[in-house]
């Protein structure tokens, strides 16, 4: 139970430091402070044990891991079109659109592989939290990457005082 209390705690104290600085850094260090902050607001929106985060963490790293390189090579195949698009044939027009459809497919496949591999290690009813709480997550960054500021929108689980 200590051991709760404290990894609580500490994720609690990383996100309150880092919702105190009045904005993002660029670089590196501004990927790992959203990370850290990504990872106290879907434990506490979760409100995971100490024995579920040790199994969970494990099971969606791996899961953010594949899908970020599935999503990068379809970030590169955009970039691709949008720097070449005028001297493409139809032909090679046509085999970056079908690699585009088939990375999302391979997305949407990744997502229900993993959604499995959620359920057999947290209760089923926090494998929908997880999913309502990326949304919310990417709602409030977007928020405040558009200027909305640090304290904008819902910022716990269900049933908790909102802002």
């Amino acid at each position: 139970m200590s051991k709760y209390i404290f990894i609580t705690a500490t994720l609690l104290l990383i996100f309150i430091n880092i919702a105190a600085q009045p904005q993002y850094q660029r670089g590196r260090g501004g990927f790992e402070q959203v990370e850290a902050e990504r990872i106290a607001f879907i434990t506490r929106y979760l409100e995971l044990t100490s024995d579920e985060a040790k199994r969970f963490w494990p099971v969606y790293d791996a899961f953010r891991n594949s899908r970020e390189l599935l999503s990068r090579e379809r970030q590169e195949i955009s970039r691709s079109f949008r720097q070449n698009y005028i001297n493409l044939g139809d032909k090679e027009a046509g085999e970056m659109a079908d690699r585009y459809i088939a990375l999302q497919v391979q997305e949407a496949e990744l997502a229900e592989e993993y959604h499995h591999k959620f359920k057999s290690v947290i209760p089923p009813v926090k494998v929908m939290r997880l999913y309502e709480a990326e949304n919310i997550f990417r709602m409030q960054l977007l928020r405040r990457v558009r200027g909305g500021g640090p304290g904008r929108g819902p910022g716990g689980p269900p049933g908790q005082n909102r802002e």
